[in-house]
């Protein structure tokens, strides 16, 4: 009788076992970091086409997204080309306002960083994602000298706008981004500094 349970419990273990036992069960959401290590950011790049060309009919891009998939997208173009002159994609025009440093209260921008001033300990942070962008949630033990009732608005690349919410034990600081980024957090003497990717 021992061996027949024993033998029903073997198929059942079998049956219901998984390939490989070592994967996890739970892969974190956002466990994919992007870039695999790149850090160079891109400025711009040209294309010397041969003595033969006389019309551009088609530019494309192929990228990789935050989550680690490659795609392209292409734009249909008409127009005369001299092949003397070289064909620059560059994405360096706004590099001026993005480096632009803005100081608006305790909050300041420079580039891809946000510094955001507060005496308190960093409860906890994370990120939401949806169709328009991605929201930063930071929050923090309760200092009402930091509290704003308002929306701040920054307007600027990367960083849209900050609310506050009073909760009651601690404020929370939601920072809106303007698309779909990971972002590292360092705890300041005096508050945080956030980069975006």
């Amino acid at each position: 009788m021992n061996k027949i349970v024993l033998w029903i419990g073997l198929i059942i273990a079998i049956a219901f076992s998984r390939d490989n036992p070592f994967d996890p069960l739970i892969v974190p959401k956002d466990s994919i970091r992007p870039y695999y290590g790149e850090t160079k950011v891109f400025d711009e790049a040209e294309i010397k086409l041969p003595s033969s060309a006389r019309l551009i009919k088609k530019i494309e891009v192929t990228y990789q997204n935050i989550d680690g998939s490659i795609e392209t997208q292409s734009i249909d173009v008409s127009g005369k080309i001299d092949w003397k002159m070289p064909i620059k994609i560059s994405q360096i025009l706004e590099k001026e306002e993005i480096n632009k440093i803005t100081q608006k209260d305790d909050i300041s921008t420079e580039s891809n960083n946000i510094y955001i001033k507060y005496d308190g300990e960093l409860l906890k942070d994370f990120i939401i994602k949806d169709h328009d962008g991605s929201r930063i949630v930071l929050d923090f033990e309760k200092n009402m000298k930091y509290y704003k009732t308002n929306k701040i608005i920054l307007d600027k690349p990367y960083f849209k706008s900050i609310r506050y919410g009073l909760h009651s034990n601690f404020i929370r600081i939601v920072v809106e981004l303007d698309g779909s980024y990971v972002y590292n957090i360092k705890k300041l003497q005096n508050g945080v500094a956030i980069n975006v990717q």
